[in-house]
């Protein structure tokens, strides 16, 4: 007995059926996330950026004042290098004996004498030997009247130096009107015009004189062509400071001067200025 197998396909179910379509989709909501956080990164970037500008900006214009009054320094220090040289000239010098700063007080008038410290070269040795200061005596003659003017010597180079002050080159280094003395350098000193709010009852006078050892200068103080104070003092040295002090009272307002003179009553330097009320 025989058997019948019958297979049967359907052909058009097979054909029917598709393969499905692949599809990409934007996931907006990432892009946008990722979009704002560049775009917050770079606005720090850019802040971060202008403010190191700024930053930079403000330092040079801190620095431009700073450089100008340094500018302004190098030019006085430049205007003082003459003067500088010739010091470091005559502190290479021989110089005499030493003399300790002696103050002599009179009523009102005080002189302050402040030679250079003296060095001797042994000629068997290379030591510098400083002597002991000795103490040397200051005369002080106090006039009311009427004196003759100085006047320079006809040899005399005359130089009219800054604040008003006349000097002979060849005698004299430095002469100024100042507050006071501080470690043998005058302090503040003053121009032609002063107002008793800036000073404290006394003025000082400070001379540097040079090639001038073994004779007597004399500060002479003058108020309205008066003599108030004649200072004596003996140059010790080569290259020797020395200053005085005069007490000023509120009433003595008006036209001073100090005068600097030699031996021969030449002047060797000097200082117009005025006092006014406050």
């Amino acid at each position: 007995m025989s058997q019948k197998i019958v297979i049967t396909a359907n052909m058009n179910r097979s054909a029917g059926t598709a393969v499905p379509e692949v599809t990409y989709q934007w996931h907006w909501r990432r892009i946008v996330t990722v979009a704002l956080l560049v775009g917050l990164a770079l606005i720090v970037f850019a802040y971060s950026l202008m403010g190191s500008v700024n930053a930079e900006q403000n330092d040079s214009a801190t620095d431009e004042p700073a450089q100008f009054i340094s500018a302004f320094e190098v030019i006085e220090e430049e205007d003082d290098e003459p003067l500088i040289a010739q010091h470091d000239a005559q502190a290479s010098e021989p110089l005499d004996s030493p003399q300790a700063p002696v103050t002599v007080i009179d009523n009102d008038t005080t002189v302050e004498a402040v030679p250079e410290i003296s060095l001797q070269a042994n000629s068997s040795q290379d030591e510098a030997v400083i002597e002991e200061p000795e103490p040397i005596e200051q005369n002080i003659e106090v006039a009311q009247a009427n004196v003759s003017q100085d006047n320079f010597a006809a040899t005399a180079h005359i130089a009219s130096v800054a604040l008003g002050a006349k000097i002979d080159t060849d005698k004299v280094s430095r002469a100024v009107l100042t507050r006071d003395v501080v470690e043998r350098e005058p302090v503040n000193v003053f121009k032609a015009d002063i107002r008793f709010s800036e000073f404290t009852e006394s003025l000082a006078f400070f001379s540097e004189l040079k090639n001038l050892q073994g004779q007597q200068i004399r500060h002479i103080w003058r108020y309205e062509n008066q003599v108030m104070a004649s200072i004596e003092l003996n140059v010790t040295s080569p290259r020797y400071r020395t200053y005085s002090n005069k007490h000023i009272l509120p009433e003595q307002t008006g036209q001073w001067r100090v005068d600097v003179v030699d031996e021969q009553d030449h002047l060797l330097a000097q200082k117009e200025f005025r006092i006014l009320a406050d």
